[in-house]
Order: C-alpha cells, then sequence, then structure tokens
C-alpha cells in the first residue's frame, strides 16, 4: 500500500486528489496538510466529505512532512514549493508536483513569466515531465514529477501527433477557454462572481507562461520547433478547458490520412478519445473524468487544419494525470482510479 500526502489538499486541484486517491485501491492517504486550514476537519472545508473522511488538516513543517509516506503530492500556488525544497527533502519521499516550478524552465524565463528569481532550480533536472500519454517510459522509472499544465496539457496532446509525423507547418495559433477554477480557489477581482458571469475574456495575452511550457515539451517530444500563438480566455464556468488550434497543412495531407495519424498514436491510449467525423468537443462530455476528446476539421478552400481538445482541467489537467502518473510510477494500471465515466450534466 503506497502511503500519500497531499500538500495544499485544500485548493481545487488538491480536494480532487483527496477524491480521487481515497478512491484508489493501492494508496492509503496518511497526511492532508493544508496552511490556511490547518488542523480543521477535511469535511467541514468540503463537506462532500461529510461521512466519507473524518481526517483533520495537519499543519505544514517542511521538515517533517515527509515522515512516513511515500509520495507527496504538491499543490501549491506558484513559487511557494521552490523556496523551500531541500535535497533532503527529494532523498526522503517521492514528490509528484502540479505546480508550475520545476516545468522546463530556465532562471531568465521563470523571471520573465513569474517576476521572482527561482533560487532552487538546481534542483530541477530530478524531476521527470509528467505529460502521461508521451512520457509513459521515463515516467514508470521516476523518482520526481513535474506535472505538466493544464492548457499545456490540452494543447501538447492536440499537437503532438501532427508535429512528429510532419502533417502541419511550424506556426500554429491556439485560442484557449477555461473555466474559473483555473485561477485557484483565493479570490480575485477577476475571479468575483460578479465580474466573471456573463463575460468573457482574454487574459495573459503574450505572457501565459503555458505557452512556453507547450512549445518547450512539444520541442522535447518531437524535436521541432514550433511558433506559437496562444491567446488563453476566461469563461464563466466551474470546470474544462477547450482549445482550438489553427494551423496550416502540409501537401498531400487528406482528413483521412490525418485521422490515421492520431489513431496510431492514441489507439492504445485509454484517456484520449478521438471522436468521430463530425462530432465535435464539448467541455461538458470529459467533465469529472480523466478523458481529453481531440477532433479536427480541414478547411479545404484555406488548406487549413483545425483541431479541438477538451479536458476537464482540475482532473486530467491537474489532480487525475498526477494520479495517472503514480500509477505508472508504481507499476499499476494506468486507469486505477480513473475509470469513472464523465458526468453529463
Amino acid at each position: 500500500m503506497v502511503k500519500a500526502g497531499i500538500l495544499g489538499a485544500t485548493g481545487y486541484a488538491g480536494q480532487e486528489l483527496v477524491r480521487l486517491l481515497h478512491g484508489h485501491p493501492e494508496v492509503e492517504i496518511r497526511k492532508i496538510v493544508s496552511t490556511s486550514h490547518e488542523d480543521a476537519k477535511f469535511a467541514s472545508i468540503y463537506r462532500n466529505f461529510t461521512g466519507i473522511l473524518d481526517e483533520s488538516c495537519h499543519s505544514l513543517d517542511y521538515g517533517t512532512v515527509a515522515d512516513g509516506l511515500d509520495v507527496l503530492f504538491t499543490s501549491l500556488p506558484y513559487g511557494v514549493l521552490m523556496e523551500h525544497l531541500t535535497q533532503d527533502l527529494l532523498d526522503r519521499v517521492h514528490i509528484i508536483d502540479l505546480g508550475v516550478d520545476y516545468r522546463f524552465w530556465n532562471a531568465a524565463e521563470f523571471k520573465q513569466y513569474y517576476g521572482k528569481d527561482h533560487p532552487s532550480l538546481h534542483l530541477a533536472p530530478q524531476f521527470t515531465y509528467g505529460l502521461s500519454e508521451w512520457n509513459e517510459g521515463a515516467i514508470r522509472s521516476a523518482r520526481h514529477i513535474a506535472n505538466p499544465g493544464c492548457f499545456a496539457t490540452a494543447i501538447q496532446l492536440s499537437l503532438l501527433p501532427l508535429v512528429k509525423e510532419g502533417v502541419i507547418s511550424d506556426t500554429v495559433t491556439v485560442d484557449g477557454k477555461c473555466a474559473l477554477s483555473g485561477s485557484g480557489r483565493s479570490l480575485t477581482l477577476g475571479t468575483h462572481f460578479v465580474e466573471a458571469n456573463e463575460s468573457t475574456k482574454p487574459y495573459k495575452i503574450v505572457s501565459h507562461p503555458h505557452k512556453a511550457e507547450s512549445r518547450k515539451g512539444i520541442a522535447y517530444f518531437s524535436e521541432k520547433q514550433l511558433k506559437l500563438t496562444f491567446v488563453p480566455h476566461i469563461v464563466p464556468m466551474q470546470r474544462g478547458i477547450l482549445v482550438t488550434c489553427y494551423t496550416e497543412l502540409a501537401a498531400g495531407w487528406e482528413p483521412e490520412r490525418i485521422r490515421e495519424v492520431f489513431c496510431e498514436y492514441y489507439d492504445k491510449k485509454p484517456f484520449i478519445q478521438l471522436l468521430d467525423r463530425g462530432m465535435y468537443v464539448e467541455t461538458k462530455w470529459v467533465r469529472h473524468s480523466n478523458m481529453c476528446h481531440i477532433n479536427f476539421e480541414v478547411d479545404e478552400e484555406e488548406n487549413r487544419l483545425i483541431v479541438f481538445a477538451a479536458i476537464d482541467n482540475l482532473i486530467k489537467g491537474a489532480a487525475g494525470q498526477a494520479v495517472q502518473n503514480l500509477n505508472l510510477m508504481y507499476g499499476f494500471p494506468e486507469t486505477m482510479a480513473l475509470d469513472m465515466v464523465p458526468a453529463s450534466i
């Protein structure tokens, strides 16, 4: 039985980790850690756990947080873990980090996107990038995982087969839509109900870090460089991500050949589903699941390819992929504790 702890358990992704791991037959949750709700019963914060989970939240002590654990999931705001992570902690426990701190960064880029210096970037090489469907071999032998970002997951899953097989040009524009839960549980003016309801708005138009992460991930897995324009938008719903990718087709690629490429890469991947032709993806059909739905359309008049992908930002974009990576690391069936049917309403 794997003994697990969750640091940052009272955030939206953290509570999904608690929910998924509670149903995992090979995992025992030993510690639920929260800096904002220490000593409070977890079920008093998320009352869907009433009568199911009686544990209280532990206070955070980085010196003892790994005691008694095999794996520690960290689900913290950007820039927090990097201030406290040490080699001693890495030596004592497996870490699956849902945060941004150890994903492909160099010092200059981290400062550019997050406005602060990264004091523990020298530890980043010990983390394996956890895009489950594309890095399975490395994840199985990894000690620590840097879980991908939500938008970066959807973008890479959409584009990587096409880039690797030379189906598209090296210039792609991505329109992204994300639910309000993608901004975290802490309230800001932009996520206040009165400000966000009945409105859709772009944000971080040229400075979203998932643009850099996606570009670097695509280069890592395909050995090809991509010119990527990415414009994310906040939409007034609770959960979900939809990306629409626009690019030019290389010569000679017909729709059926493109479909064969997706099938070649994803037919044996249980959490990626290529929809039937003419069936467009919707966030509602992947909600509360670890699924990614993908489809595409060819604009023959303009020789353009349009690719769509939908995921649940809190599951496949965060906690679900983290559990998927745990399963790969420990040799469990990849779908263990994740084989739920998406909720339809």
